[in-house]
């Protein structure tokens, strides 16, 4: 006869999910609810990790995680693997990824030039190919690189994240708004990040993700002081910038216009030779 305490047989049942999003506000305040106990997944625990934009997609790439946030430009290569889930993406309405400079005012200029970006592929980077023909890219981690086109290290680079909202304090310029690019373009908001889930844990437990997800963004949109605490540990002090930005209603459910977009982005990826051509893909919903 088993011995074993009811609460120790309940904690041996529990299984866990590996989670990982960016260090960044946004996805900080995306998950606090969850990660710090005010929502919860019964019967699974959740261990969350954090990792710069290109570590993440290489890291989904080898299957390291259940639940990641990715580059929209590398789902094509991930869609065997992930599903794209219906909450915490990161949209830009005309906006984006920036251009910045110290020395350079027009795109044009920086043909042959070295520009910085955070890799290839990341959104902010397929951008710089799409809107920068005949530029030289140099992959950093993205914090780096508003120091290293101060030191002219670099000629321009690309800023994601809080990076994009700070780099006037460095010194630096816009050269263009990369999101507003895309938008001119082709008329539609730009997909910056997905939220993808292994479709090994299946469809079930997948949809509940979905819902334990946005549970936990609304919390935060509803508990913003607590939830805003904890994001602004994240980035460059543009907290409230930021997650004003990327945590709204494109955040809590993905919309059609959005979904259109991703259907452009992916097909100018397999343009661009860095992915398969996508012909269908599934945004999972609750």
């Amino acid at each position: 006869m088993s011995l074993e305490r009811p609460e120790a047989a309940a904690a041996a049942s529990t299984r866990t999910l590996r989670i990982a999003y960016t260090p960044d506000s946004d996805d900080a305040f995306n998950f606090y609810a969850w990660q710090h106990g005010r929502v919860e997944l019964p019967g699974w625990s959740a261990a969350f990790h954090h990792g710069h934009i290109i570590a993440l997609n290489r890291a989904a790439a080898r299957g390291e995680y259940d639940v990641v946030a990715i580059s929209s430009v590398v789902y094509p290569s991930l869609a065997d693997r992930y599903w794209i889930l219906s909450v915490g993406n990161s949209v830009g309405r005309g906006y984006g990824p920036v251009l910045v400079s110290e020395k350079y005012r027009r795109i044009e200029e920086l043909a042959g030039k070295r520009v910085a970006v955070a890799g290839l592929p990341t959104t902010g980077g397929v951008l710089a190919l799409m809107f920068c023909p005949g530029a030289e890219f140099v992959e950093m981690p993205y914090d780096q690189i508003a120091d290293a086109v101060k030191a002219g290290q670099c000629d321009a680079g690309v800023m994601i994240h809080e990076e994009l909202l700070f780099f006037p304090q460095k010194g630096l310029h816009q050269v263009a708004d990369l999101g507003a690019e895309w938008t001119r373009s082709t008329g539609l908001p730009l997909p910056v990040g997905l939220n993808v889930c292994a479709r090994s844990l299946g469809r079930d437990l997948a949809r509940r993700i979905v819902h334990t997800c946005r549970a936990s963004l609304q919390w935060g949109l509803e508990h913003r002081e607590e939830a805003m605490s904890f994001a602004g540990r994240f980035g460059r002090g543009c907290c409230q910038r930021h997650v004003d930005l990327f945590c709204n209603a494109d955040t809590v459910r993905l919309q059609p216009d959005v979904i259109e977009a991703l259907k452009v982005m992916f097909a100018r990826v397999a343009d661009l030779n860095l992915g398969p051509r996508l012909e269908t893909f599934e945004v999972l919903d609750e």
